[in-house]
This record gives C-alpha cells, structure tokens and sequence, in this order.
C-alpha cells in the first residue's frame, strides 16, 4: 500500500489523538472516575472512558464516508448497519462507565448488534449445495453470532492495563487492512478503508493510555472496537471466502485464547464468569510482579510478529496458513503458560 493509501489512518489518529485532550477535562467534570478497588489492576483513581474520542473519530469518518460515497450498494448497507450498532453499543457501555448497567442489557445489546451484522453483511460463500449445504450454512451463521457477540465480550474483558487493548486494535486492524490486500482488495476498498480507520483512531488514544494512563479507553470504547474488529473480519470472509474464517481468527489469538481459557476455568471454579475479576494471564503477570508496561509490549510484540505471519501465509498460500495456526496457537499456549508459572511462583 502507498502512503497516500494509509491517510485514512494517519487522520484519524491525529483527530483521536486531539479529542483525547477535551474529552479528559470533560470526563474529569462530569466525574467519570476509576477508583481502585481488589479487582483492578491499577492504583491511582483515573479517568475512565476516554476511549470516546476513539468512537467519535470512528463514527464521524463512518457518516463522512456514507454522506460522499455513492453507489456503493450493498457495501453501503453494511457501513450504515455498522456504524449504527456502533453507536448504540458505545451509548449502552457509556451508561455502564457512569453506573453500572445490568449483564441483561449489555449482552442483549451485542446479541442484537452481532444479528444486525448477520442480516446485512451475510454469510460467507461456500461449494457446497443440497442439504450439505443448508447445514453448513446454517453453521457458519452460527459461528458469526457467537463470533461477533463473543469478541465484543472478550476485547471488554481484556482492557485491563494500560495500552493492552489499544494496542491490541491498531495491531488487528492493520492485520485485518493486510488480510484484505493479500486477497486482493483495493485501499478503496470499504474493509480496508474502516480497518485503516479504526487501527488509526486507537492509535491516537494510546499515548493517552501508555505507559502511565492519563485516562482508561473504558467500556465506551472497548465493546465497541471488540465489535468492530469482529465485524470487520467477518466482512472480510463473506467478501472473499469462508476460509478467511481462520486466518481472522488467528490475528485475535491472544484475546479470544485468553478469555476462553480464564472463562473456562472459571466456571469449573463456580465462580460468577460475567463478574469483573483479575483472572487473565496478562493480569496474572502483572500480580506477579510485572509492569504493565512490561506486559503490553510483550504482548504487543508477539501479537505483532503472530498478525505478521498470518499475513504472509495468506498471500503465499497453499498450507501456509495451517502451518501458521500451528505456530500462532504454540506462541499463545506458551505465553500463557509462562504467565501462570510466573504468578504461581510470585505466590510461593
């Protein structure tokens, strides 16, 4: 990709980047505050939500795009269908980061926005037909909800220290613009066009969120960039083929891994899974000592070196890609485990 390519990414940094500094005296006035407390991981009451600034630059680029755009058809529909469940998840978790709203609502609320993407974006194109084909159909619609609903769960669970989850979204959209590329999409494209824009915007907020937090992105933010990512992954699959499924869902490894395994092990502990804790293997390494700075850019790091691999093995085909979740799955199980002997030394 040219640079002229990469502008949307360039703006929308910057305008995130810019509204952070308003959006902080504001939150600071209404009194959106973090206060520690024994499931936290950080120490000092901090602002909460200023992930704002990243949906606002977000949904503006959305309605700038769909006032210009014409003739795009279908792809349209999708943008318009996207932004929409962007902004009412984003008014649901800004209501959460003032008072706490009810696990209902919240998951009703992702529940109805991943259907809305299901009936817009559709379901990936496959070979096969006759009733084969109905039931693989009917599978794959499925996955989508479980994979939309689900991500938009997991990246909330998953912002717990500084930078994680930020850093998290410029990595996977910039991998999502480059799955894109491989398979052939132009820049002009809407799914790069939205994965440059949304990797921009969280990247404008980092500095704001790393190394030492001015503010927390908070769940204004982080449920609605789960869900994007997610849509914008699925997209991809049904524009360019059902396979996609798997490359997507490599370049999300870390959090989808993360989530699922601190879920599971949860739930055989009795415990009340949807309740904020400090389960994860990021927070473990943290409360075993570790920074959080230390932990994002190490994650960051081999999450950048994992989204990399997948890329590559997408446009060199073949069964690189099936080598390449060997690889990614050995890199997160090994990760993980590194996490939890190190907490469970720190406790000896």
């Amino acid at each position: 990709m040219s640079l002229i390519s990469l502008s949307p990414l360039y703006f929308s940094a910057l305008t995130a980047y810019l509204l952070g500094w308003p959006g902080y005296g504001l939150l600071l006035r209404l009194g959106v505050i973090d206060k520690p407390n024994a499931r936290s991981s950080h120490g000092v009451p901090t602002v909460r939500g200023g992930g704002v600034s990243i949906i606002a630059t977000i949904l503006c680029a959305i309605t700038l795009w769909l006032c210009i755009e014409t003739g795009a058809g279908s792809q349209k529909t999708i943008l318009a269908a996207v932004g929409g469940a962007v902004l009412v998840l984003a008014g649901v978790s800004f209501m959460d980061d003032l008072r706490s709203v009810g696990a209902r609502l919240r998951f009703g609320c992702h529940a109805a926005a991943a259907l809305a993407v299901l009936l817009t974006a559709g379901i990936p194109r496959t070979a096969f037909g006759g009733n084969l084909g109905l039931v693989v159909t009917a599978g794959l619609a499925l996955v989508g909800f479980l994979w939309v609903a689900g991500h938009t769960n997991a990246f909330n669970f998953m912002d717990g220290i500084n930078g994680l989850a930020a850093g998290q979204a410029v990595i996977t959209g910039l991998a999502t613009a480059g799955l894109a590329w491989a398979v052939g999409l132009t820049p002009d494209h809407p799914i790069i066009w939205l994965a440059l824009i949304t990797a921009g915007a969280a990247a404008g907020f980092f500095p704001h969120n790393f190394p030492r937090a001015r503010m927390f992105m908070g769940d204004v933010s982080s449920a609605p960039l789960g869900f994007l990512l997610a849509v914008l992954g699925w997209w991809l699959a049904c524009e360019a083929g059902w396979w996609l499924l798997l490359p997507v869902g490599l370049i999300h490894a870390n959090f989808v891994l993360d989530t699922g395994f601190t879920l599971v092990r949860r739930i055989l502990r009795g415990e009340r899974w949807h309740e904020p804790h400090r389960e994860h293997f990021y927070q473990r390494l943290v409360r075993s000592g570790r920074s959080h700075a230390d932990v994002t850019l190490r994650e960051l790091a081999l999450q950048s070196i994992n989204a990399g691999v997948v890329i590559y093995a997408v446009k060199a085909g073949g069964g690189w890609v099936l080598l390449a979740a060997v690889l990614v799955a050995a890199v997160w199980i090994g990760f993980f485990l590194y996490a939890e002997r190190g907490f469970r030394a720190s406790k000896a």
